[in-house]
């Protein structure tokens, strides 16, 4: 079968964005049985690594954009003009290719993208409706009706870009009730992300009252605000109770308004770690204090599956479902989600335990094979039916 792959990020085993990392799964499992054409987005810089691509590619179609060292008003603009221009330019591809099946990855990406005859699925990572509709929640007075209208803007669009496909793939059974509320007649399909694709069986000695926050910081302002909440409302209440307690938010791309953070001795602030395996595992605690949430967190699937002991809002913990108090701890208040931190740094049998469960978790749950599957199934279904 020909397939057309169509990513709004790199898909690479070195992506930045994990995302990416498991496109790139997606795309080596789909070669072994189709001829795979793939169209990409790819940072300037991120041109070298197209060759590695070429294995399991019949075809590359890449789109660079400039990587913008700053979040300003221009740099939004000129992110949301190349991502109208990498969407009609794939839907020139679809529409000039002789393709059997086409899939789209991300939501955005499917902006200017039209119905074609050839099956179309879309692959929805995030349901993107869902964190401005919190946003506007949390929001009062004029600042939280023109979260609303946002909200609204984005409702509409997201429907209207779900509606030119055959079928769409969720991340979780809570994103697909949730995109269900908004289009009841979606042929929506769930299959979880694969969680663990670069954990190992390697063991690393914990480091004593540290803590951990890993996520990918470049267009991504939740994860931002994710660590400033942590540190300026979580982390003092900590410090108080466990003055030894260290803070690391490690991840591409942070801005300057986390870097700074370094200023205070018990923060590190290191950027992207080349060996996710051993950052997860050398911590004693990973945090994801997620306050909107969009789609299942990769981060917390994967300190998961590291044995990692994690604490979670129950944003983050959604579109995963592990047990609070077995698998996971879950608060959304500062004071609790502080508790759960200490708790964890002062009693190691807590600890081992939850980080064990939540490992057990992972791989009943979230394994490669299963998930590729039922991929594999949904891709079935749909050429059958063409």
């Amino acid at each position: 079968m020909k397939i057309l792959l169509v990513s709004l990020f790199l898909p690479h085993p070195d992506a930045s964005h994990a995302g990416g990392r498991f496109v790139f799964e997606l795309l080596r499992h789909l070669s072994h049985s189709h001829q795979v054409t793939l169209v990409t987005r790819h940072e300037s810089d991120e041109g070298v690594l197209l060759n590695d691509l070429n294995p399991f590619c019949s075809n590359i179609y890449p789109y660079s954009y400039r990587s913008a060292s700053q979040r300003g008003v221009q740099d939004n603009l000129k992110l949301i003009a190349n991502y109208l221009g990498f969407s009609l330019f794939a839907n020139r591809l679809i529409k000039d290719g002789n393709y059997d099946l086409v899939q789209v990855e991300w939501v955005e990406a499917g902006v200017l993208i039209k119905r074609h005859k050839t099956p179309m699925i879309l692959d929805a990572h995030d349901v993107i409706s869902k964190p401005f509709k919190r946003i506007a929640e949390q929001t009062s007075g004029i600042a939280g009706g023109i979260a609303a209208l946002k909200a609204l803007v984005v409702r509409v669009l997201e429907v209207q870009i779900m509606q030119r496909f055959n079928s769409i793939i969720t991340r979780s059974e809570y994103d697909c009730n949730f995109l269900k509320q908004l289009w009841p007649q979606a042929p929506a399909t769930i299959i979880s992300h694969p969680a663990g694709l670069d954990i190992t069986d390697k063991n690393y000695e914990r480091k004593p009252e540290s803590i951990l926050f890993l996520a990918s910081y470049k267009y991504r302002q939740v994860n931002v605000d994710a660590a400033l909440w942590f540190y300026r409302v979580v982390f003092p209440q900590i410090k108080e109770r466990v003055p030894d307690a260290t803070f690391t938010i490690a991840g591409y791309g942070p801005p300057l308004e986390l870097t700074e953070l370094e200023s205070d001795p018990a923060v590190r602030v290191p950027g992207f770690v080349d060996d996710i395996d051993r950052c997860y595992k050398e911590a004693a605690v990973f945090v994801a204090p997620i306050l909107t949430g969009g789609g299942i967190i990769v981060k917390v699937l994967d300190a998961l599956a590291s044995g990692t002991p994690t604490v979670s809002t129950t944003y983050g913990n959604e579109g995963v479902s592990a047990i609070d108090g077995r698998d996971i701890l879950v608060a959304d208040e500062p004071d609790k989600f502080a508790d759960a931190v200490v708790r964890l740094l002062s009693n190691k049998s807590l600890a081992a335990s939850i980080g064990a469960s939540g490992r057990s978790f992972i791989q009943a749950n979230y394994g490669r094979d299963a998930i590729m599957a039922r991929h594999d199934a949904l891709v079935s279904e749909l050429s059958d039916g063409k």
